[in-house]
């Protein structure tokens, strides 16, 4: 494979040189899915048995090129060519076979890669080589490997990083001529580690990873030549330090199955709680939140977690004698007048009749 610099033109700019009449990016380009065809063909076929339909796949890219006028639909058409050869040899995404094998290469120097990793096991970081065993168990559920890279960074992290111990441990100690031993894992490579490991969720995610690929081909080396040590990875090289890590009963869960949901499970049935005022009717729905995109927010309160606001308090006395009041002293004040007018009307009969008199 062909030595790339850091900071190159990408396969589109390539394509639309070559478009224009530059054969040397036409003959770059070329190369580079090369390159790319020979590392998916080789993580994906143990051997060399994924030579025939890599080479078959390159002669439908050099036959088909000149048909594509869109830039934007050129990696696709070209993972779409290897994945139709691929999928004839029985080796497609969809394929659920093993490819564990122990398959020696020029880059194993036609030694054992099997007996090679078994070498170097006993000298690799505890923790990483439980992470690399538990991740190509096939009868490990991935919450396994969760468990014991938690404190690690996560899981694809954790596995990148017992990946390249171990590319190190075979290159400095078993002279294998890797060309690509990074010091430091790069966090936006670990996805790769799911991949060679078949821990990715479905045939959309490793045809999404395998485009993303191209866009790295330094990353295309780093695969094809650990190829040989995936497989036997595969087929069971770490096997006899598989063994589930040690949970609390509480976190256990069954090596086959999933993880137990976090959403609330029906039984056993909560024990029942203390009988809380009932809420008053909404007669407008809220909105339904779940519909969002997870905001950083604070949690939403399930209802038997609301209390409800306590009643209004009944109106105090004061303030319906305020009235009563108003209405006795107004009846008091006409008493008053009725009384002063009848004296008054005494008065002047009285004068009236001394006058008469």
């Amino acid at each position: 494979m062909t030595d790339t610099p850091a900071h190159t033109a990408t396969v589109i700019q390539l394509f639309r040189k070559w478009r224009s009449g530059d054969e040397s990016s036409g003959q770059e380009m070329a190369q580079r899915f090369s390159d790319w065809y020979y590392a998916i063909s080789t993580i994906r076929v143990p051997g060399q048995a994924g030579r025939e339909p890599m080479e078959q796949a390159c002669q439908a890219f050099a036959q088909g090129i000149v048909s594509v006028t869109r830039p934007r639909a050129l990696v696709d058409w070209a993972h779409d060519l290897l994945e139709r050869e691929l999928s004839q040899a029985s080796y497609g995404m969809t394929s659920t076979g093993s490819t564990g094998s122990d398959n020696p290469n020029a880059m194993t120097r036609n030694r054992s890669p099997t007996e090679l990793i078994q070498n170097v096991a006993g000298d690799l970081d505890p923790v990483h080589r439980h992470i690399l065993a538990l991740a190509y168990a096939t009868n490990m559920d991935i919450g396994m490997v969760d468990a014991v890279a938690d404190d690690l960074g996560g899981t694809p992290y954790a596995m990148l990083q017992a990946r390249y111990e171990l590319k190190q441990a075979l290159k400095s100690t078993q002279d294998v001529p890797f060309a690509v031993v990074p010091e430091a894992a790069d966090m936006d490579r670990a996805p790769i580690s799911l991949y060679e490991a078949q821990r990715l969720a479905s045939t959309s995610e490793i045809a999404e990873l395998e485009k993303w690929l191209l866009s790295d081909i330094d990353l295309c080396k780093d695969v094809a030549e650990f190829s040989a040590f995936v497989h036997a990875l595969r087929g069971g090289a770490l096997e006899q330090w598989a063994v589930a890590p040690e949970v609390s009963s509480q976190d256990a869960a069954p090596v086959n199955e999933p993880p137990p949901s976090r959403a609330p499970q029906p039984t056993p049935e909560p024990a029942a709680p203390a009988p809380q005022p009932m809420m008053p009717a909404v007669e407008e729905p809220q909105p339904v939140v779940e519909q969002q995109p997870p905001m950083d927010t604070e949690p939403v309160l399930d209802e038997a977690d609301i209390q409800p606001e306590p009643a209004a308090p009944a109106p105090a006395p004061a303030a319906t004698e305020a009235p009563q009041k108003g209405g006795t002293l107004k009846a008091i004040l006409i008493t008053g007048a009725t009384i002063a007018g009848a004296v008054v009307l005494l008065i002047m009969i009285m004068i009236y009749a001394l006058r008469a008199g």
